[in-house]
């Protein structure tokens, strides 16, 4: 069966399950707008293909994830856009949405990630209890069988946080095979390696391993790209398997101990 084929039917399967139908219905989606790449707004997949340098793991499936907030405190703010993208690649690879807050947008968010509420809080945008079920879809059909999913985050604590937070208000629960790694560990343990004192934060990275990003706007997507190849760089330069990544990951209980 050749690739194209395989990949049309992932697609019809994903189209036709009942989440994403689900969704469809609530939002008054078309398969044609969700799958559009102009319907910037209102689409849940994204048919770009993702040219990655380097795969980190051929046998399971991990995702590079951002989350974008009303604010810095996930009991009292909520996520108004989310995104990733899975370093396999290929069609589908990528899944992003703005999320409905049911909440105002504070004025210095706005100015940080450019998006306000009148962006967010619209009949159009998916509350994040319609996000779960397409995004649950999205993961298995990406999942290698049997197979944990390796959730990347840079300052991942702050991300599972507002994820777990907002599964919890859905009465929803993460999956138990679904395992979170900060890039904010393997940061550290290259500037311990090379002796040198520098920023950690995202952006720096960005700059040391000379990244381009036309996109000067703080959103989930921009980030997302930039950290993948901050993420195959990175465990390129300090020799890591992917079994190595895996032992440095954690539940998403584990993170919310902290909290």
């Amino acid at each position: 069966m050749s690739s194209i084929l395989r990949s049309s039917q992932l697609r019809d399967n994903i189209l036709s399950s009942f989440p994403v139908r689900f969704l469809k219905k609530q939002l008054g989606l078309s398969t044609a707008k969700l799958l559009d790449p102009r319907s910037c707004e209102k689409r849940l997949f994204t048919t770009e293909v993702q040219e990655l340098r380097k795969k980190v793991a051929e046998t399971s499936s991990v995702l590079i994830f951002d989350v974008e907030t009303t604010g810095f405190y996930h009991k009292d703010h909520r996520i108004i856009e989310f995104a990733l993208c899975d370093l396999s690649g290929g069609k589908n690879s990528t899944f992003e949405t703005l999320v409905n807050p049911e909440r105002t947008v504070p004025e210095h968010i706005e100015r940080l990630i450019n998006i306000g509420t009148d962006l967010v809080c619209k009949p159009d945008i998916p509350r994040f209890s319609e996000v779960i079920p397409a995004l649950l879809a999205f993961v298995r059909s990406r999942q290698a069988p049997g197979k944990p999913i390796l959730w990347v985050a840079h300052n991942a604590r702050f991300d599972v946080w507002f994820l777990a937070q907002e599964f919890d208000r859905c009465s929803a629960q993460i999956p138990a095979d679904w395992l979170f790694l900060d890039t904010l560990s393997l940061a550290r343990k290259l500037l311990k390696e090379d002796g040198k004192n520098r920023s950690i934060k995202l952006e720096a990275l960005r700059k040391h391993y000379d990244i381009r990003s036309d996109d000067a706007a703080h959103r989930a997507m921009r980030d997302v790209m930039i950290l993948s190849q901050v993420f195959q760089k990175m465990t390129f330069d300090l020799k890591l398997t992917y079994e190595e990544l895996l032992n440095d990951a954690k539940k998403a209980s584990e993170f919310r101990k902290a909290s």
